[in-house]
């Protein structure tokens, strides 16, 4: 029997029955999700055509539950798509119901099969829902161009404009075509049907809730405020799907719109947030918002790390409104380190939500933009770039470690953190003097992700890290892993500590020992941004990134190797430009474009936790060392691509030549830092 996937992606609802200890932790909408999960897994075991009809017996039965078990099962068939694209899902029934099959193939995710039937069956001249689905299909192809002569030719195109959903693609795809003022008519349209789409946008991470209520800001933003919205929204799209080439542009595009908003007549703000304003003494030229998307993932306020020092390096100016809701904060602990750098409002806390609303309509005025940042010489470029820049200023000006300061005033003397702190390691065994590192890998559990899908390239097996382990604790040291309580289990080890699924996993904790940590051993996630913060030498492996990395001089790294089906290595140069970088977003992107990223093995990873550990107590490798790392740089397209960390000079000398092989680059004004010093060492 040909089975869909595997059957390791069904397994997650499946474990919910027998991990009991978890019952409690469940919310109601995943109790009333769980049984559609559990219904995909298996539909997942059958042959995919079988899994097929039997979903079109519910749509077309109209059966209760249909469209939820859809949506749950759409994971599975893009994770399958993925190894397997000239797979077909469809069969006989499909001339039969070519419209039905053709419609459940784009809720599931097949939208390339789709395509071919709306081609091959005329189905867009047919239905008006159809087109507008294959339109979507498209997009999510990065087949704009295909996807706007869709909605721009089809007979349907006047009736349809009335529809907000289909009026927003059409926006995005008008922008993208660098038609501004159709793309304006169309929000415009879209703002008129469905209010969600007049909510102030710059990120996704927001995670904003649905029936949105506009606020007077909202209208008063005109042309130039929806513009904004559309180009940041629409930015992040094309890079969703492998395009994001053109999301700088439409950014920038969105920074522009702020800007001549900013030129016109000041927005007219209700009486309650003029006497919260003149309170902090903030006045409207002077106001900076850093709205919830800078708050609501812990790598992002490692981020908020990198924009302060941005303050002080003299980047930009103003007095900076921190707007949070209170319960999207990531880390509400390495949250505090950060608040005394600004002003803080909670959202129906410290001010009533209408205020907190009016605020977040207020950055299309005066937000701090969180995907391009413009330099002092005046070039806009993504804002992991300008941070990465900035790590290499700060580390030029001889600049130390910000928040590990305040978290030592803040936490550092509390007697209650201390014993806290020293009670948990002895429970461990663990004496006064024995020093540790901290461990964290990305796993699919945090978000509850399927296999090839979204970001899961971007997750780290445990296994191949059991060496790096062992060759700590033959040192006398310990490892502590840290992360999410429903992590994958650390093997039972010696002086190895599996902290993220005990009783003592607190946010507090979790910054305590890594600020605390000799080392730390992680990947491309959010508390890799933590330990650098601190400045805690650090081994990053198994990094897949599209963008620049905030990392400081004490960070080794080594990437995981993306191969082409001939087994040709993705090599530096390509990783960090067009097309490939972009590319590198999305696992289903790498998949469908003939790559395939792999992870980093025991002796890659034992590597670069030598090399941090050799960095970490002085030691440095001589002339050799200084010419593979300048050929290395040389293929970058901006030298502090990677902030100021290096690549692992193991791993370099292991993949060599087809690694470093094609052209260099060059790297403009910029010198191409060799840092091979030892950086300041914290506490343990």
């Amino acid at each position: 029997m040909r089975r869909l996937v595997n059957s390791e992606l069904w397994s997650a609802p499946i474990a919910i029955i027998v991990r009991r200890e978890q019952w409690p932790l469940l919310r109601s909408e995943q109790w009333l999700r769980f049984p559609f999960d559990l219904a995909a897994g298996i539909l997942s075991l059958l042959p995919s055509r079988l899994a097929f009809l039997i979903l079109m017996v519910f749509d077309v039965g109209r059966l209760r539950g249909g469209r939820r078990l859809e949506n749950a099962y759409q994971p599975y068939v893009m994770s399958h798509l993925t190894k397997y694209p000239e797979r077909r899902l469809s069969g006989w029934l499909t001339r039969r119901l070519p419209v039905h099959a053709t419609g459940l193939l784009l809720r599931i995710g097949a939208h390339a099969e789709a395509y071919d039937l709306v081609v091959k069956h005329r189905l867009a001249e047919r239905s008006a829902d159809l087109a507008n689905a294959t339109a979507r299909a498209l997009f999510e192809l990065g087949e704009f161009e295909k996807a706007h002569r869709v909605v721009s030719e089809a007979p349907w195109r006047a009736e349809a404009e009335g529809q907000s959903h289909l009026a927003f693609l059409k926006g995005m795809l008008e922008v993208i075509a660098g038609d501004e003022a159709a793309a304006i008519e169309c929000m415009s349209a879209a703002c008129c049907g469905h209010r969600d789409y007049m909510r102030p946008h710059q990120n996704m991470a927001a995670r904003p809730a649905q029936n949105y209520l506009p606020n007077p800001l909202d209208f008063a933003c005109g042309a130039s405020g929806k513009l904004f919205d559309l180009c940041n929204f629409t930015g992040q799209r094309v890079t969703h799907v492998g395009r994001g080439e053109l999301g700088i542009g439409l950014f920038a595009r969105a920074l522009a719109a702020q800007t001549e908003l900013r030129s016109k007549v000041p927005p007219a703000v209700s009486a309650e947030l003029a006497r919260l304003l003149g309170r902090l003494d903030i006045s409207l030229d002077q106001l900076r918002i850093l709205p919830e998307e800078w708050t609501t993932q812990i790598g992002h306020l490692g981020m908020l790390d990198v924009l302060f020092r941005m303050r002080d390096l003299g980047w930009w100016s103003g007095k900076p409104l921190i707007v949070v809701r209170p319960n999207l904060v990531a880390n509400k602990a390495f949250f505090r380190l950060i608040e005394r750098f600004g002003e803080v409002v909670v959202v129906g806390e410290t001010v009533s939500q209408a205020v907190g609303e009016e605020l977040l309509s207020l950055q299309r005025w005066y937000g701090m933009n969180f995907n391009v940042f413009q330099l002092p010489n005046g070039k806009v470029v993504s804002w992991q770039e300008a941070g990465a820049l900035a790590i290499l200023e700060w580390e030029r000006a001889g600049r130390g470690h910000p928040l590990r300061d305040e978290y030592d005033r803040l936490f550092g003397a509390s007697p209650t953190v201390q014993d806290r702190f020293h009670r948990m390691r002895e429970s461990w065994g663990m004496k006064p003097e024995d020093w540790y590192v901290c461990l964290h890998t990305r796993d699919a559990s945090h978000y509850s992700e399927v296999a090839g899908t979204g970001q899961t390239h971007r997750n780290s097996p445990i296994e191949p890290f059991v060496e790096a382990i062992r060759s700590i604790t033959d040192k006398g040291g310990w490892v502590i892993k840290v992360g999410g309580p429903n992590s994958p289990k650390l093997p039972p080890l010696d002086r190895a500590i599996d902290y993220a699924r005990s009783g003592f996993r607190s946010e507090l904790m979790d910054i305590c020992l890594i600020r605390h940590a000799r080392a730390f051993i992680g990947t491309t996630s959010g508390l890799t941004n933590v330990a650098v913060s601190f400045g805690i030498p650090s081994a990053i492996v198994n990094c897949i990134t599209t963008d620049s990395q905030l990392w400081n001089s004490g960070v080794r790294f080594a990437l995981k190797p993306v191969r082409l089906a001939d087994g040709t290595m993705l090599t530096q140069a390509q990783l960090t430009t067009s097309p490939w970088r972009w590319r590198l977003f999305d696992a289903a992107v790498l998949r469908r474009n003939g790559a395939q990223p792999h992870s980093n093995t025991s002796d890659e990873i034992c590597a670069v936790v030598e090399e941090v550990e050799a960095l970490a107590a002085g030691r440095q490798r001589g002339h050799d060392a200084q010419q593979l790392l300048s050929k290395w740089q040389q293929q970058l397209p901006i030298p502090h691509y990677y902030g100021t960390g290096r690549i692992s000079l193991y791993y370099l000398e292991k993949y060599g030549r087809g690694f470093l092989e094609p052209d260099s680059f060059e790297c403009g004004d910029f010198e191409a830092p060799i840092i091979v010093g030892a950086p300041e060492r914290s506490s343990n």
